[in-house]
């Protein structure tokens, strides 16, 4: 992986004074933040373990000799590199994939809007516990509450996560329609192609967002509610969950499930879901380590000759 923009960016914060003991590389610990979510690897003990037990952990995580970090120099390197750099490795790694052409070939980008809930790394009870401060109670399902976090995607039909921001779970969806529109743009105008269309579920139904969707000289393909009585587009989805209306719009809508897809890779197969660090901050990086490991699939496969295997990380071996 050509991960060295980020690999500098880190650097940068160090004082290079020549004094004190050698530090570790600092692409080795990037490396190892993206192995532990291929491993599933729950904790950054843990993951000290795996790698001073196991050779071939150190040599993918590229660690020279028998000595692998403590986990406090991770506390430490996480801390120093920051949301804004953790967050660079993903960026890095996505506009390499475009320039591959892995996200999408077309010049028109059909993208696919949506949220998903993550349980806050939060105890709570009579004698009390430790809670994340940031997180806020949110509904997980229909009827379900929890305390955490949304993570909200814009996400292209090859299931890939274009850019994404990282609420409470109390934010409600639309609000955050009108920034990510600005920035998935921005990223698909950089190389030369143009949203055609967005497609999300009926909870993102509203004049405020057709018209922001227009704006962009896009088309809304967004279900109305059963009960409007003036639809602003001719598609609904009945109680048993079948999709009714213009047969065009209907093929359009069922291409939503690419974001469902991301969010799948993302937390059955690189533990996103299971959230062990606190604040909004390290919330953002581990969300930024989980989408940057899609793109290494998806950059790997192209590279051994399997596009197959760019959108199934179950399948993909080292």
């Amino acid at each position: 992986m050509d991960i060295s923009v980020t690999v500098r960016q880190v650097e940068a914060r160090y004082a290079n004074s020549g004094k004190g003991r050698p530090r570790y590389p600092v692409r080795s610990m990037l490396l190892s933040l993206m192995f532990m979510r291929f491993e599933a690897i729950p904790s950054l003990r843990k993951l000290c373990r795996r790698l001073e037990k196991r050779r071939y952990a150190r040599e993918i995580c590229e660690f020279a000799g028998d000595k692998a970090p403590k986990h406090n120099t991770f506390s430490l390197f996480i801390s120093r590199a920051g949301p804004d750099r953790i967050e660079g490795l993903f960026s890095e790694l996505r506009d390499q994939a475009f320039r591959m052409g892995i996200v999408d070939p077309e010049a028109s980008v059909k993208v696919s809007l949506d949220s998903t809930f993550m349980k806050a790394y939060s105890r709570r009870g009579r004698k009390g516990g430790i809670g994340d401060r940031g997180a806020r109670v949110g509904k997980t399902e229909r009827r379900n509450y929890e305390v955490g976090w949304r993570v909200h995607t814009v996400a292209s039909m090859s299931a890939l996560p274009l850019t994404y921001i990282v609420r409470a779970a109390n934010v409600n969806d639309k609000d955050l329609v009108e920034p990510l529109l600005k920035q998935a743009p921005r990223l698909l105008t950089r190389f030369g192609k143009r949203v055609s269309h967005v497609i999300a579920d009926r909870q993102y139904y509203s004049a405020d967002v057709f018209a922001a969707v227009r704006k962009l000289r896009a088309e809304p393909v967004i279900p109305h509610p059963s009960n409007v009585k003036d639809p602003l587009i001719d598609l609904w989805v009945t109680k048993r969950f079948k999709v009714r209306g213009d047969p065009r719009l209907v093929g359009l809508y069922r291409l939503r499930m690419s974001v469902e897809r991301s969010f799948r890779a993302g937390k059955l197969e690189l533990t996103m879901e299971n959230l062990r660090w606190r604040g909004v901050a390290k919330v953002r990086m581990h969300v930024a380590l989980c989408f940057a490991c899609i793109y290494v699939v998806a950059i790997t496969a192209h590279k051994i000759g399997r596009p197959e295997l760019a959108n199934s990380i179950a399948t993909f071996t080292y």
